[in-house]
């Protein structure tokens, strides 16, 4: 049933996958806190550096080297396993205008096409970014059965095993360009980084070196895909270091029911989070009418301290309404500057003298007589107190009769403002 869901995993899209996953990878990454190692016929445990032997490296075996050597009074323990690279078979794969989330969903579906005599079912591991740039990316995969038998083998030991990595990639790497050589007493393997992420991975059995073209062959691949210093692990003691739980952390290999045991963590806290908001939701639909209550008595003495501490200004305040009612006609008619209308017209007509002059309301009606009457209308339009300046009759000869209004007074304002109904 497990291979089968992992078939289903790979085969969705990466919005529905996302959902589905979560955080589960993420959180058992988090939670591993123990690292152990095959290398040769021992067991490593990394962080101590203590050693046990292996009587054969099946899962059964190594579980049972593994609880000899864990001794902890941890409440957990979740281990990230390391094994050698022939555990694993690699593929190179360019998707050029192929986006990173759904670069896992091809690779899958191509799968017999990739490792067409290979009819296990297996588990994949790639670093999606890697695809940007249109280079290579490098694909490990790894028999799921394999991957099922070693966590039941570590579960039967009440050991968690949380993930399962390749030994080489969990070499510690300085520069982005760099280049690791993995060598025990079988086999040997060489992979290269290219901007942090890895663009090879070759491997061989050592036998195959007593044929010299396999030999010459494996020296000419390595020295092609060299970029620099070669970093050599040719012993376990080489790979003890602190636990770095985020070197190559996408070639890790998550065991089904790893994720399933994390997904029921997340599940029991995401059930244990809903008790409690309901509880409060209870709690609060309780007492909804008491705040309530609360607030309106609240609002109340807010709202009757205000009126209190603002009795004398709404006095005032009405006091102004008053007047303003009472004597506004008054205080508000407007002011015809007639000193002023009077000086700037002389100003303007000047040499000119005038017949007839009414002012009513702001309307000033003009008679007099002038050799260029329509000069006159001219300079009366430009002057800033005048507007609407008009004939009001034909001119005759000389004569003529000009009506323009006082632009400052607004008669019809103050009469909507204090005599609407007029």
């Amino acid at each position: 049933m497990g291979s089968f869901q992992q078939q289903l995993f790979d085969r969705v899209t990466a919005p529905i996958k996302k959902a589905l996953e979560g955080s589960s990878r993420k959180e058992l990454l988090n939670a591993i806190n123990t690292t152990l190692m095959v290398f040769d016929d021992e067991l490593v445990h990394v962080e101590s550096g203590n050693v046990a032997s292996l009587e054969s490296k099946n899962a059964d075996a190594i579980a049972t080297a593994a609880k000899q050597l864990i001794v902890t009074a941890a409440d957990e323990i979740a281990v990230l396993l390391l094994l050698p690279s022939p555990e694993f078979i690699s593929s190179a794969h360019a998707f050029p205008g192929l986006s990173k989330e759904n670069l896992i969903s091809a690779l899958r579906l191509q799968t017999e096409t990739i490792l067409p005599s290979y009819g296990k079912s297996l588990s994949l591991a790639i670093d999606a970014n890697s695809s940007d740039g249109g280079m290579e990316s490098i694909a490990l995969w790894m028999p799921q059965s394999k991957l099922n038998a070693l966590f039941e083998a570590f579960n039967a030991e009440n050991l968690f095993l949380a993930a399962i990595k390749p030994r080489i990639l969990n070499a510690t790497i300085d520069n982005l360009d760099e280049c690791v050589l993995d060598e025990d007493s079988t086999d040997v393997s060489f992979v290269t980084f290219k901007d942090g992420f890895l663009r090879s991975w070759q491997q061989v059995n050592k036998q195959d070196f007593k044929q010299q073209d396999f030999s010459e062959q494996w020296e000419s691949a390595v020295k092609k895909n060299s970029t620099g210093v070669v970093k050599e692990y040719s012993n376990f003691q080489h790979y003890l270091a602190p636990l770095n739980k985020s070197i190559n952390s996408e070639y890790n290999f998550f065991p089904i029911d790893a994720l399933n045991a994390r997904k029921k963590i997340e599940n029991s806290r995401k059930v244990l989070a809903g008790v409690i908001v309901l509880a409060v939701l209870l709690f609060v639909s309780v007492i909804p009418f008491l705040q309530q209550s609360l607030e309106f008595r609240s609002a109340a003495a807010t709202l009757e301290s205000n009126r209190l501490m603002s009795t004398d200004a709404r006095q005032d305040q009405q006091m102004v309404v008053n007047f303003e009612n009472e004597w506004g006609a008054l205080s508000d008619f407007p002011d015809q500057r007639i000193r002023e209308a009077m000086f700037t017209l002389q100003n303007v007509l000047s040499p000119e003298r005038l017949t007839s002059l009414e002012i009513s309301e702001g309307l000033v009606k003009i008679q007099g007589t002038s050799s260029d009457p329509q000069a006159i209308l001219q300079r009366l339009e430009q002057d800033p107190l005048f507007t609407e300046v008009i004939f009001s009759r034909a001119t005759n000869n000389t004569r003529y009769y000009i009506d323009l209004r006082l632009s400052p007074v607004n008669f019809e304002a103050y009469m909507v403002r204090h005599f609407p109904d007029d």
